[in-house]
């Protein structure tokens, strides 16, 4: 069956804009600029909280029964060494930590604790579903403002906009010890535009399992 030539125009309006909405996002994070103003966050009453503090942030990258991904692994280790060479750092791991049988907080927390990581010194959040949720509730929930990020480099320039975007002072550490699959870079370019417009439309943090980037 062929198209009526109003739904071809159409259909061609509906690509041109969405691959120009693919270009105009990516490039906002990639050349980091700034186009929202921070969220008024209130501040977070709580005997761990101490704003001037330095976090080290790990954000969830996948389990597999209660081992760690390799990407997953990879940051926590970089994680780890960084908090062994520094005083007065917490860490928070953010993740997916809903599911019994699928808990990246509890993998993440325990494999801390494994390598010698004091547990008054962790922060967990489980319902850090995606980046964005992570990084939105590091600062509305922990109180965090200054943070060091670690990832590896495909997405940290993605995780590092949304925290300077809700206030968060960010640096970053790479966790990158092979080859990226491109698979992981073609997945970034969506993760991008949606983060971008999630932004955009100011949606608060996801309290379910819902996210796919």
């Amino acid at each position: 069956m062929k198209l009526q030539p109003r739904y071809k125009i159409a259909a061609a309006a509906v690509s041109v804009m969405a691959i120009v909405t693919i270009l105009v996002t990516n490039t906002i994070i990639v050349a980091k600029i700034p186009i929202f103003n921070q969220p008024e966050i209130p501040p977070v009453q709580s005997a761990s909280t101490d704003e001037t503090q330095r976090t080290i942030i790990v954000l969830g990258a996948g389990v597999r029964r209660k081992e760690l991904s390799g990407m997953l692994r990879c940051r926590m280790l970089k994680a780890i060494t960084m908090f062994n060479s520094q005083s007065q750092t917490r860490i928070l791991l953010s993740g997916d930590g809903t599911d019994p049988h699928y808990n990246e907080t509890a993998a993440m927390r325990g494999f801390a604790i494994q390598n010698g990581i004091n547990s008054d010194a962790i922060l967990t959040d489980p319902l850090g579903f995606s980046t964005y949720d992570s990084l939105r509730r590091a600062i509305e929930v922990f109180g965090i403002r200054r943070a060091t990020i670690v990832s590896q480099d495909f997405h940290l320039s993605r995780a590092l906009w949304l925290a300077e975007s809700f206030g968060i002072k960010a640096d970053s550490e790479s966790c990158d010890t092979g080859t990226i699959s491109p698979y992981y870079n073609l997945r970034e370019i969506a993760a991008r535009s949606k983060d971008v417009l999630l932004r955009w439309f100011d949606f608060a943090p996801r309290s379910n399992r819902e996210e796919l980037f």
